[in-house]
């Protein structure tokens, strides 16, 4: 085949791959249309409050190991056969929680044990997987969150009709239309992405080829979690401040300011509330006291909306942020905007506006010079972490005659020399625009191919220093790049890199 041909055929692949997703999103608009706007998201709503509740009950400490099995193992194909354990995982949650709490855990668990037995008739084994038991579930939600809360931003606009929604009807009806039709549609822009990335790097056709862009329990990647950035003394101070939360309950508005003063806390050192992420935590607190009910959902009219925002001198910018505008669903799938306006009225719940917080205190700070060298260390951490728990033995070298090193390993006489490359890109830049993602994975690329080649040139450093012959060399990136050079490991496969290691 000419070139000519060669490059005529890629823009079929490429035509037909947006076309694919055009009309799967279609799809999703045409199978929502039928629905009443209101009872679809309100009923959604209370699905996704209680999607969130049965997935953080894996966090609870129960301090009953029996109850613990009971719960997690529950049969959803077998609630009928075994109903005391329903019982009495309804009681304990009673008690622990409240009984609204106990009643919206048994209608998802009813719901997923009805949708599981629907895709097995239909043969859908591997969705049906995830309904086996409550634990399962959980996995299986949370590998889905993403669709959940972009299906929720298409509803108001989506739904057009009259058929009313029921409180036990909400998986039945949306979860087919996630698989069959939103997950393809995921599955095609990543094929996209791939192809695009892949042509632009002038590397060829690969089927197995794949974008591993989330990280360990479907988390989206971050330059540094919550939870890896060192507490600095002030910031010991401000956690001090924390208002006490009520056991009776996984979600609610002082949980939600807590969040923001962690935040606070946790980035003190690079100035978080010097940006605007100072007027989005302002609004927030604002929000869960004067405009919270039942201590989960907020509602706002838009004209009580506009005075608060106008109160606390919210940016442009960040007020546009706040609300999606878009319809389609792939934008929805990309939006971290935690209001809705449903039926003349601004609604949103704790969970959204810590997602969204969380967000915005990304974007305040990936730009900022200090936060990308000190997360820069903490990746290297993570990776050295990592490489121990898989049997390399991590070497204390940083430097070596003025020359820099990231984690330098010992394995069986190698020494494996890792460098921790911590780019970050928006999940929204992925989503959105497959050529923009094409230029930026080849510029990374290509700089990780000569921070390799540059590594090999001076690997004599490293086989003086330790007095050992053989030198092999590997990057860890935060961003998953599309490549075919296997020494370029993706960090949401660094589980992996012992295997990866083996291969070379």
């Amino acid at each position: 085949m000419n070139s000519s041909n060669t490059i005529l055929t890629a823009t079929a692949a490429e035509a037909a791959l947006v076309n694919r997703i055009a009309v799967q999103e279609q799809q999703v608009a045409s199978a929502l249309a039928p629905y009443d706007p209101l009872s679809a998201t309100y009923t959604w709503l209370d699905t996704l409050r209680a999607i969130e509740e049965l997935i953080n009950l894996m966090t609870v400490d129960w301090k009953d190991d029996a109850f613990e099995q009971n719960l997690f193992t529950l049969p959803l194909g077998q609630l009928q056969q075994v109903p005391h354990r329903l019982i009495t995982v309804r009681e304990r949650l009673t008690t622990r929680f409240s009984e609204n709490f106990s009643n919206r855990f048994t209608r998802l668990v009813i719901q997923g044990a009805s949708i599981g037995a629907a895709f097995a008739s239909h043969g859908f084994m591997e969705v049906t997987a995830g309904f086996q038991t409550v634990g399962t579930m959980v996995g299986y939600l949370q590998s889905r969150r993403r669709h959940f809360v972009g299906l929720l931003h298409m509803l108001p606009n989506a739904c057009r009709g009259q058929q009313v929604i029921g409180a036990l009807d909400t998986l039945n009806i949306f979860l087919p239309m996630i698989e069959l039709s939103a997950v393809q549609m995921m599955g095609a822009q990543n094929a996209l992405l791939v192809k695009l990335a892949r042509s632009r790097l002038r590397l060829p056709e690969c089927e197995s080829s794949e974008l591993a862009m989330l990280d360990t329990l479907y988390l989206e990647p971050e330059r540094a979690r919550i939870t890896e950035v060192p507490l600095l003394e002030v910031g010991e101070k401000l956690l001090a401040t924390q208002e006490p939360l009520s056991p009776d309950r996984l979600f609610s508005a002082a949980e939600l300011r807590n969040d923001i003063l962690a935040m606070e806390a946790t980035y003190s050192a690079f100035d978080l509330m010097g940006t605007s992420f100072a007027h989005a935590a302002a609004l927030v607190r604002r929000l869960s006291k004067d405009f919270i009910d039942r201590d989960y959902w907020i509602v706002i009219r838009p004209t009580d909306f506009e005075i608060l925002v106008n109160e606390l001198r919210v940016p442009p910018f960040l007020r546009s942020a706040l609300v999606n505008p878009a319809t389609g669903y792939m934008a929805c799938l990309s939006t971290y905007a935690p209001l809705l306006l449903i039926d003349g009225v601004y609604r949103s719940t704790v969970t959204l506006l810590s997602r969204f917080l969380y967000h915005w205190r990304a974007q305040c700070l990936d730009r900022q010079k200090l936060y990308q060298i000190r997360t820069g260390f903490i990746f290297e951490k993570a990776v050295a972490g990592e490489l121990t728990r898989q049997g390399f033995a991590v070497q204390d070298i940083t430097r070596i005659n003025r020359h820099e090193f990231d984690v330098v390993t010992l394995r069986d006489g190698v020494i494996w020399n890792v460098q921790c490359k911590n780019n970050f890109i928006d999940l929204e830049l992925v989503d959105t625009d497959a050529h923009r993602f094409a230029r930026y994975n080849a510029m990374l690329v290509r700089a990780y191919e000569r921070a390799l080649t540059k590594e090999r040139n001076r690997e004599h450093l490293l086989k003086a220093k330790l007095s050992l012959d053989e030198v092999q060399h590997a990057l860890v990136s935060r961003f998953p790049v599309i490549s075919d050079n296997p020494r370029m490991v993706p960090f949401s496969r660094i589980a992996s890199f012992a295997a990866i290691a083996d291969s070379l």
